[in-house]
């Protein structure tokens, strides 16, 4: 099957990873059709995003970000191991703006989230593995795979070997996990891998980072790590399309964004149908299950009744972003109204005078910023947030230029 699109590359740091061109790209009129608001508008929301709102949550004394703020208390919360995921803002700051400080920045946040949440331990056979906030003493491979992806974005841009050895020790650890029949949470206390008990069963991560750590190095073990974890993902598909993939009993929109990704990737890297056909059964339950404003809850069951109602906001643009790679090996163009509609709804969701919810908008460390809940919940806005709003918002961007250039995109764009 011959794509209809051809893209480059993996990572999904900025639109320059697929071949896209680096930095800020219009669809022309399409982008206005799309998300509603003018070009120009748009870049300065992304921008005023990354730099005012994540620049105000980064502790220039502890070289690292604080994870969200709440403006109806005026409270700046703890520093966390969210740092691998929040420092993608700064590497996108730096890449849109030619800027080295925000870079420099990202960097430093590396360096404290490895040395607080990595446990590097040299008695450790589960090295490289990443604390859950919540409960220190669990690794799980989702975290292991936020700081992955963090490690190849700095690696791309900074060719240091220090990153490719910290990816030595993520891969050890997905490989730990990989050997325990697929586990994906790590007790320290009890010396034990768990399947079950708030276990996230998120494959997406580990495919996506070896087959970027594949593209960085030309290993091909790395290559077989990702395809051996996509046969196991085949495997826990549901009659329907869905993945349960929260214990095995819930879809959750965190973990799906990667997931969808990865499948797609492991088909264009492959060959291999099945992981096509997969993605495209995933998709397809998805786009059942979007709201009208274009969101999903955060939770649906395995009777596919909503069991959480409230919306994550980042999860929608995370989600068309790999909707927008399917649409690229698809063509079908549900896929791609599906992700402008995801898109449109996160926009609404940041703090500014067009957002649904300008509340705030007088404090300076709240505006620009994403709502981390719908309905609000805690007033919080969050820098993990921040980023899957601006990159699924860039790559639309840039999917859409593509499109027009090709002279492939839709009547009703």
């Amino acid at each position: 099957m011959k794509p209809h699109v051809s893209l480059t590359g993996f990572a999904t740091v900025t639109p320059d990873n697929w071949g896209l061109g680096a930095g800020w790209h219009g669809g022309g009129r399409a982008l206005e059709r799309a998300t509603g608001v003018p070009r120009e508008r748009l870049r300065e929301r992304l921008t005023n995003a990354l730099a005012r709102f994540v620049g105000g949550l980064y502790d220039s004394e502890l070289g690292a970000l604080h994870h969200y703020y709440r403006p109806d208390i005026r409270y700046l919360s703890e520093i966390d191991s969210g740092n691998f995921l929040m420092a993608l803002n700064l590497v996108v700051l730096s890449a849109i703006t030619g800027e080295g400080e925000p870079l420099e920045r990202a960097e430093s946040c590396y360096r404290y989230a490895m040395e607080h949440f990595c446990d590097r331990h040299p008695m450790a056979f589960w090295q490289g593995g990443i604390r859950d906030g919540f409960k220190p003493t669990e690794l799980w491979v989702k975290y292991t795979g936020d700081a992955a992806w963090l490690a190849l974005s700095l690696y791309r841009r900074t060719r240091k070997p220090e990153y490719l050895r910290d990816l030595r020790q993520f891969h050890n650890f997905f490989k730990r996990a990989r050997e325990a029949d697929f586990a994906y949470t790590f007790d320290t206390a009890s010396y034990a891998w768990r399947h079950r008990g708030n276990v996230w069963q998120a494959f997406g991560f580990p495919v996506t980072a070896y087959l970027e750590l594949y593209q960085a190095t030309d290993e091909a073990g790395y290559r077989e790590e990702a395809v051996r974890w996509g046969r196991h993902a085949l495997e826990l598909q549901a009659s329907n399309g869905a993945f349960y993939l929260l214990d095995g009993q819930f879809w959750n929109s965190d973990l799906t964004a990667p997931e969808l990704r990865g499948l797609v990737n492991l088909w264009e890297i492959t060959g291999e149908r099945p992981f096509l056909d997969a993605a495209a059964g995933f998709a397809d339950w998805l786009l059942e299950h979007q709201r009208e404003d274009g969101a999903w809850p955060l939770g649906i069951d395995r009777d596919d009744e909503v069991c959480v109602e409230t919306v994550g906001p980042g999860d929608p643009p995370n989600i068309a972003l790999s909707l927008l790679r399917l649409h690229a090996a698809t063509g079908n163009d549900a896929y791609l109204d599906a992700a402008v509609r995801a898109v449109r709804y996160g926009l609404s969701m940041q703090a500014c005078e067009e957002g649904a919810y300008p509340e705030y908008l007088d404090d300076p460390r709240a505006k620009w910023g994403f709502w981390s809940w719908e309905p609000l919940q805690d007033h919080s806005l969050s820098g993990d947030q921040s980023i899957h709003h601006v990159r699924g918002t860039l790559f639309l961007a840039s999917y859409l230029a593509a499109l027009g250039a090709a002279g492939k995109l839709p009547a009703s764009l």
